[in-house]
């Protein structure tokens, strides 16, 4: 058993590489550019996991000049939400998911860290099927359906609705998110992110 642990033990120290190194190429695309992800393996000389004797932890370094940390203690919202994007972007071109759930992706973001997340978002929606709960303009006019959800209480009991939006109403909650209300320049401004899309 010992022998097949320190096998495995040596492959996964030789894709933690592989995996750190890629992860950290979509971060610089995500303008996380002086982050630094490490996977670690761990081995555990006196015990046994299921899945052999390591235990494997991710790092991250966000800024220059900065110690390493484990990412679930470091990373502020933005960070973490670029983080999980690259990550979630890397092992699902390895394990072939067919379908990627983002709650929340823009937590924290906005700018041009956010149109670089609206474009790895579509970057990935050529080869999976991407579904994303977003409250950001950039990302919203990315995608190929936009359900408007919303919430009402009936008879004391919350009710959730999704709706389906025409292209008209697709325009007009772009414009709405982007601004507060819908207005001859939230207009122009959701039609120029819409036909950023096609593009």
């Amino acid at each position: 058993m010992k022998l097949l642990a320190d096998n495995m033990n040596k492959i996964r120290i030789e894709n933690a590489k592989i995996l750190s190194e890629r992860i950290n190429k979509e971060l610089q695309e995500l303008e996380m550019k002086n982050a630094q992800i490490n996977v670690k393996v761990m081995y555990l000389n006196n015990e046994y996991l299921k899945t052999g004797k390591d235990n494997v932890i991710f790092y991250i370094a966000t800024n220059k000049g900065e110690e390493e940390q484990e990412l679930s203690k470091i990373a502020s919202g933005g960070e973490m939400s670029r983080t999980m994007l690259a990550i979630k972007k890397v092992l699902a071109d390895t394990d072939k998911m067919p379908i990627l759930v983002f709650d929340e992706i823009d937590t924290g973001i906005s700018g041009k860290a956010a149109n670089s997340v609206a474009s790895k978002l579509k970057t990935i929606a050529n080869t999976h099927q991407v579904m994303c709960i977003s409250h950001l303009p950039n990302i919203a006019a990315m995608a190929d359906y936009n359900y408007f959800i919303s919430k009402e209480v009936y008879k004391d009991r919350t009710k959730t609705q999704v709706k389906l939006l025409q292209e008209k109403e697709v325009i007009e909650e772009i414009a709405r998110i982007s601004s507060g209300e819908i207005n001859e320049i939230s207009l122009k401004y959701a039609n120029e992110l819409r036909n950023k899309k096609a593009s």
